[in-house]
């Protein structure tokens, strides 16, 4: 085996920085200049300027930490994960479990949703597969930890367990049992 060759590191530009570089070439500067303050090719300011109107109505859906770009996604897709966090926090305000799955599920069904709403045939070629890949993404890109609920818990009768407690604590009330004689 031979010795192992260190790539470049890929630079990610943030979906602002891109919108700073449109602004900084359209108010009158040129693009070799833009291009060495960020310390980039000519060809990946071009390449930013050319997709100028997908990046300008790309908005970070509330609750996101970071948006970046390594692959353009649609309007739609954006759309999604915005109500898709919107429903995720009412049902962690209502209790609910959320897993996995659960959101996939609902993401698929808003994806159908919005599909159906969005007139023309650029809406009938879009595509979405809530896949695990796809939710690791979604969960990094929206910051998300806390909701997601697995194994045990999730699956747990809460009825029952609130049922049980109070028939535990009239049990004690009933046979006279306190803390302090029973040691």
């Amino acid at each position: 085996m031979g010795p192992k060759k260190h790539g470049v590191l890929r630079t990610v530009l943030t979906i602002n920085i891109k919108r700073e570089m449109i602004a900084k070439v359209e108010s009158g500067q040129k693009m070799a200049d833009v291009a060495r303050q960020y310390g980039l090719n000519r060809s990946t300011v071009y390449t930013i300027l050319a997709k100028k109107d997908i990046i300008k109505k790309t908005q970070a859906a509330e609750g996101v930490t970071k948006i970046t770009s390594a692959k353009q996604r649609s309007a739609i897709h954006d759309k999604i994960e915005r109500l898709l966090l919107v429903w995720i926090n009412e049902r962690e305000m209502k209790r609910d479990i959320t897993s996995m799955p659960i959101i996939q599920e609902k993401a698929r069904e808003v994806f159908e949703k919005l599909k159906e709403q969005t007139p023309g045939s650029s809406s009938e070629e879009l595509e979405f597969k809530a896949t695990t890949g796809w939710f690791t993404k979604f969960k990094r890109r929206s910051g998300i930890k806390h909701v997601l609920m697995h194994g045990e818990s999730a699956s747990a009768n809460k009825k029952a367990a609130e049922k049980y407690c109070l028939k535990f604590q009239e049990f004690i009330e009933t046979e006279g049992y306190h803390p302090q004689r029973n040691i």
